[in-house]
């Protein structure tokens, strides 16, 4: 983080505030509450809706104990204010429309009193949900040119996991302990490995160089990564023992060729059209990029997969459902040409430790030869 509150930290301040606002009158109004309940939930807005910015502003420039300690109910409550805000919002647009169709039972406190449940209950299931060990998700995938010995080579992705101040080691290392189980062939990292601008946490490369794989591992860098210009993040991988791929192409084992690149956002524009023109296309590729777009020169000739992330599949309910057109390939298995895509949801969380309706995840692919 910088040491100043930027831009983007400033419209989430006022995004908190706005959402703290509208929650303070509905529970003020639809409740029907007394004078002196007004005031206590107005006061808790506010303080709430200050306690955002001033926890950022802090955290910003100092590491550990308190600051540590502020930082993560700040998110929490950023994220739990968002889902209050929605739920209540839509619920109220349903209500008013039941009222004016003449169902008077629909403005009613009990209802009311119902709508602060169904908030609660789905706050819940974030702050559960958002907790969890990535779960395992098994995939085959079907690649043309796949030598016969390479049948049921498996491989282990791990994006987003935004290692940091809100996700702790703990994490990784749970996630290192289902790998183990796995023994996959290869184990590659697709981006915003760690959260940018903050200290890795202490023992992180010791858990790395702890995952094994038959044919190693290889990273390529996120968008968060390349917040501080990517060499940072570059550097501890490589020292890792994890191959860096930044418009890069190898053979780990005969037959199968992994390339990969920078975040297609903030790295080299041109990264994919230079790839693309030195591959072997009588192989099979996989192919790294944190985007789940751009790549199209790579999937327009030859066979293989393509592994990318980013999305969080939304993260939070409803963010899903409004990204969704935002991007060539949102979540999932896809299909372009002769390649497969598959797009992660994520094994952690960007800002507030919360996941609704959009599980994290640890997808290993087991490649098949196809025809």
């Amino acid at each position: 983080m910088k040491g100043h509150f930027h831009i983007f930290g400033l419209g989430l301040a006022l995004f908190h505030l706005a959402f703290n606002i509208y929650i303070a009158v509905w529970l003020a109004f639809r409740l029907k509450l007394q004078p002196k309940g007004r005031f206590i939930v107005y006061e808790a807005a506010l303080l709430l809706s200050a306690f955002y910015p001033a926890a950022r502003v802090f955290a910003a420039s100092r590491f550990g104990g308190f600051a540590d300690a502020m930082l993560w109910p700040a998110f929490f409550s950023f994220g739990i204010s968002f889902i209050f805000f929605w739920v209540l919002l839509v619920c109220d647009l349903a209500l008013s429309a039941l009222k004016a169709m003449g169902a008077g039972w629909a403005w009613s406190r009990p209802v009311f009193i119902a709508v602060l449940g169904a908030a609660i209950i789905f706050s819940g299931l974030a702050a559960w949900s958002g907790g969890q060990t990535p779960r395992l998700k098994r995939i085959e995938v079907a690649v043309s040119n796949l030598p016969a010995a390479l049948d049921g080579f498996t491989i282990v992705q791990i994006s987003d996991l935004h290692l940091g101040r809100m996700i702790k080691l703990k994490r990784l290392e749970k996630i290192a302990g289902i790998i183990k189980g796995l023994k996959p062939d290869l184990v590659v990292f697709t981006g915003d490995f760690s959260e940018s601008r903050e200290p890795m946490p202490e023992g992180t490369c010791g858990v790395i160089k702890g995952i094994t794989a038959l044919y190693g591992k290889a990273a390529v860098l996120g968008n968060h990564d390349m917040f501080t210009g990517g060499e940072p993040a570059a550097a501890f991988f490589n020292n890792c023992g994890v191959k860096m791929l930044r418009g890069t192409v190898y053979e780990p084992a005969p037959g199968l060729l992994v390339a990969g690149v920078d975040d297609l956002r903030r790295g080299d524009g041109a990264a994919v059209r230079k790839l693309a023109a030195v591959l072997d296309r009588s192989k099979p590729l996989l192919f790294l990029s944190h985007q789940p777009q751009g790549f199209d020169e790579i999937t327009a000739a030859g066979s293989g997969l393509v592994l990318s992330g980013h999305t969080h599949k939304g993260q939070i309910f409803p963010f899903g459902p409004l990204e969704r057109h935002m991007f060539k390939y949102f979540y999932g298995l896809y299909k372009a040409g002769g390649f497969s895509i598959y797009v992660t949801s994520g094994a952690g969380a960007w800002g507030p430790p919360l996941r609704l309706f959009a599980d994290s995840e640890l997808p290993l692919f087991t490649l098949r030869s196809g025809v």
